[in-house]
C-alpha cells in the first residue's frame, strides 16, 4: 500500500538522516577550502562581488537586494553560496512573498504587535537561506557528505550537485567563503508546519496555525541595560518565533521530529467548523465569548489529527494522536484502530514526504469526534473542585449539611462467597447528614458540577455507587444497604442573577434552588425505586443511569483560557423512608465513586446508547 511505504520509508530516512546528522557534527565547519587553483582567498573578491559578476545572476541579485542579504553576502562572515540561475517570474514571486510577510503581524509577550522580523520571513527561510550554508565548504572528487543551511535543512552536497541540483561552476573561492553556481534553484523541503503554508488546498489550517505565531524574549541571549521601575530592560533584545499550538499538539516545524498530520482539506475545514461552532455557545459574561467559541471550535478540528510517529507502538495495529494520555482512560479515546485496513483512518491516502515527518490531506473528514474533543468525560466525587456541599440555616448560621471523608477502596475483599476487585480505583466519597440540636436532618445530599461540556449536544449522565464493604477501613454487615436517593438538574444561566433568597445554597449563576428540577428515572433503568426515585443495590459496584438525553444549552469547554466554567449541576439527594431507616432495611449513607457523562451529537443517538452493553472502560471505571 503506498502508505505504508511512505511511513517505511520515513523511518529509515529519519534514521539516516539522525546519523548524518551527527556524523556532521565533527566536520570542520569553519575549515576554508582551497578552490580553481587560488592559494589565498585574502585577494580574491567576495561571494557578492561574483553574484554582480554574472549575468546570469541579475535575477538572484535582485532577491538578495530586495531581501537584504546583499550585505550578508558582501559581510567578512564565511558562507558557503550556491547561486542559483531564476528565471525574472521566479525572482518576483520571491519579492512579492517577502513584501507579504513584511506585513503580516506576529504577538509579542506584552500582547502587542510587530510585523514579522527578517529572520522568520518566508521569503528568506524557504528561498534565500536555502542556497547558503555557514562556512566555508568546497567538493574534490567524489565526494558525498551533508551540509547544513542557513535555514536548517539538511542537503546532500556531492562533487558535482546539491541535492540533485547540478553545479555550472563550483569550488570558486571569495574572500568570505565559497562560491557555486547552479542551473537552477533548489527545491525548498518543507517540514510538516511548511508544508501547510505552501500548499493552497490546506490554507484554512495554516491561517489557523498563524494566528498563533507569537514572539518571545529570549532572555539569555539578550543583553541587559539596567533596571527601571523594577523591570529590566534591554539593550538588545532577541526575540524568537514560537506558537502555542506547537507546544499543545506537537513541534511540527521542528526538523529533528516526526509528525503525522493528517491534514482537513478547506472543504473540511469549513464543514467541521460549522459542525462545530454550536458546541461552544458561551454565557455572556465569558469576554469575547464569539473569538473564543470561534477558536475552540478551530482547534476541535484539528486536535485529534496530528500523530508523534516517534511514540507510535505499532502503526499497522494502531496509531494514537499526541492528545492521547497514557491512563485509565476508555481505551479508544484519541486512539485509531487499524488505520490501513478498509474504513480505516489513512486507507488509500497518499503521503507527502516532509523534512520531519509527512502530511496526508483529508478530504473527507475521517476524525470520529467522539474520539477526540467529544469523549465521555467524568466527575470524580472525590474531587472537592467538582462538588459542592450543601448549607443548612441552624440558629442563623450555615452549616454543613453533611459530612464528608474520602475513602480508600479496599484491594480485593469477599463478600457473600464473591470476590470483589477493587485495585484499579482510586477513592471514593461517603458522606451522612448531620443532625443538629433541634433539626432533623435524616437525609444527604451532594452537588455536583459538570465541568468541559459542549453546547447543544445530548449527554447521559450515569451515577457510580460503591458498596461499604468496598471501603478499605473495613465495615459492618449493617453497613451493607441499599439507599433510595433522588436526582436535581440545574444548568448554567445564560446571564448571572443576583441572589433574592437567604437559601446558603444559592448559586447566582445557576438557576435559584427552588428551580431545581427533579429528574425521573430513565425508561429501562433497573435501579429504580419509583418513578422518581432511584436505589442502589448495596451490594455491588452500580453504574446508575440518572439522565439521558439531556441536551445543554451552554458550554464550559475552552482550551484557551479558565475551564472553571461548569454549565451542568446535579444535586443527589438521599430519600430514605424513616420506617426502612428505622427498620436497618436501607441506609442513608451514600458511597459515590464518580459521575460520568457521555455527550452524543443526536438525541436519537443517546436514546439507543446503552453503557453496560459496551465493552468501553471509562476512566478508570471498569464496566
Amino acid at each position: 500500500m503506498k502508505t505504508r511505504h511512505y511511513i517505511t520509508t520515513l523511518a529509515t530516512a529519519c534514521l539516516t538522516a539522525l546519523v548524518l546528522f551527527f556524523g556532521a557534527c565533527t566536520d570542520e565547519w569553519d575549515s576554508h577550502y582551497k578552490g580553481e587553483g587560488h592559494d589565498s582567498s585574502a585577494d580574491q573578491p567576495s561571494l557578492l562581488e561574483l553574484v554582480k559578476a554574472d549575468s546570469e545572476l541579475a535575477q538572484f541579485l535582485r532577491v538578495l537586494e530586495r531581501t537584504g542579504y546583499d550585505k550578508v553576502l558582501g559581510s567578512p562572515q564565511a558562507l558557503t553560496l550556491w547561486a542559483p540561475v531564476i528565471t525574472e517570474a521566479e525572482a518576483d514571486s520571491v519579492i512579492a512573498l517577502y513584501a507579504a510577510q513584511k506585513q503580516t503581524l506576529i504577538t509579542m509577550p506584552d500582547g502587542s504587535q510587530r510585523y514579522i522580523q527578517d529572520k522568520d520571513n518566508n521569503a528568506i527561510v524557504q528561498f534565500v537561506q536555502n542556497h547558503i550554508a555557514l562556512f566555508g565548504r568546497s567538493v574534490s572528487k567524489e565526494y558525498n557528505d551533508t551540509v547544513r543551511m542557513m535555514n536548517g535543512k539538511y542537503m546532500i552536497l556531492q562533487d558535482d550537485n546539491l541535492n540533485g541540483v547540478a553545479f555550472t561552476r563550483k569550488n570558486v573561492v571569495a574572500n568570505n567563503g565559497i562560491f557555486y553556481k547552479i542551473a537552477h534553484k533548489e527545491p525548498f523541503f518543507a517540514n510538516v508546519r511548511d508544508f501547510l503554508d505552501i500548499n493552497p488546498e490546506l490554507s484554512s489550517v495554516a491561517a489557523y496555525y498563524t494566528l498563533f505565531d507569537s514572539y518571545d524574549l529570549d532572555e539569555a541571549s539578550s543583553v541587559q541595560r539596567g533596571i527601571v521601575d523594577g523591570k529590566i530592560v534591554y539593550a538588545d533584545s532577541v526575540l524568537t518565533l514560537s506558537n502555542q499550538l506547537h507546544s499543545t499538539l506537537g513541534w511540527i516545524n521542528r526538523e529533528d521530529s516526526s509528525y503525522l498530520f493528517l491534514a482537513p482539506s478547506n472543504e473540511v475545514w469549513e464543514r467541521e467548523y460549522q459542525q462545530f461552532l454550536p458546541y461552544f455557545t458561551y454565557v455572556n459574561s465569558v469576554e469575547n465569548r464569539d473569538s473564543v467559541a470561534d477558536l475552540n471550535a478551530k482547534f476541535a478540528i484539528i486536535r485529534g489529527r496530528i500523530f508523534n510517529l516517534n511514540e507510535q507502538k505499532s502503526i499497522q495495529d494502531s496509531i494514537v494522536n499526541t492528545m492521547h494520555q497514557n491512563t485509565n482512560s476508555y481505551h479508544g479515546l484519541n486512539v485509531f484502530q487499524r488505520p490501513f485496513d478498509a474504513n480505516g483512518l489513512l486507507h488509500g491516502l497518499t503521503a507527502w514526504t516532509c523534512s520531519n515527518g509527512m502530511v496526508c490531506m483529508d478530504n473527507e473528514g475521517r476524525v470520529d469526534p467522539m474520539l477526540t474533543f467529544m469523549e465521555g468525560r467524568f466527575v470524580l466525587a472525590s474531587n472537592p473542585d467538582t462538588r459542592r456541599t450543601p448549607m443548612l440555616t441552624v440558629n442563623t448560621q450555615s452549616q454543613p449539611q453533611v459530612s464528608v471523608l474520602n475513602r480508600a477502596f479496599v484491594d480485593t475483599v469477599s463478600y457473600n462467597g464473591h470476590l470483589y476487585y477493587f485495585g484499579n480505583y482510586s477513592n471514593f466519597m461517603e458522606m451522612q447528614p448531620i443532625t443538629y440540636t433541634g433539626q432533623s436532618n435524616p437525609n444527604c445530599s451532594m452537588y455536583f458540577y459538570l465541568p468541559n461540556t459542549l453546547s447543544n449536544v445530548f449527554y447521559n449522565v450515569y451515577l457510580v455507587t460503591v458498596p461499604a464493604f468496598a471501603s478499605a477501613d473495613g465495615y459492618t454487615e449493617a453497613s451493607v444497604r441499599p439507599t433510595r436517593f433522588q436526582v436535581f438538574y440545574n444548568e448554567r444561566l445564560m446571564d448571572s442573577r443576583k441572589s433574592t433568597t437567604t437559601n446558603p445554597n444559592d448559586d447566582e449563576n445557576f438557576g435559584a434552588p427552588n428551580q431545581d428540577r427533579a429528574l425521573s428515572v430513565p425508561e429501562g433503568e433497573t435501579h429504580s425505586a419509583g418513578n422518581n426515585y432511584f436505589q442502589t443495590s448495596g451490594d455491588r459496584m452500580d453504574f446508575i443511569l440518572i439522565d439521558r438525553a439531556r441536551q445543554t444549552t451552554v458550554s464550559g469547554y475552552n482550551m484557551f483560557g479558565s475551564n472553571n466554567l461548569p454549565a451542568m449541576r446535579y444535586r443527589v439527594t438521599s430519600a430514605v423512608r424513616p420506617p426502612d431507616l428505622n427498620a436497618g432495611t436501607q441506609t442513608n449513607v451514600m458511597r459515590i465513586y464518580c459521575l460520568i457523562y457521555i455527550p452524543f451529537s443526536t438525541k436519537e443517538e443517546a436514546e439507543a446508547f446503552d453503557i453496560l452493553n459496551t465493552d468501553i472502560t471509562f476512566y478508570n471505571v471498569s464496566i
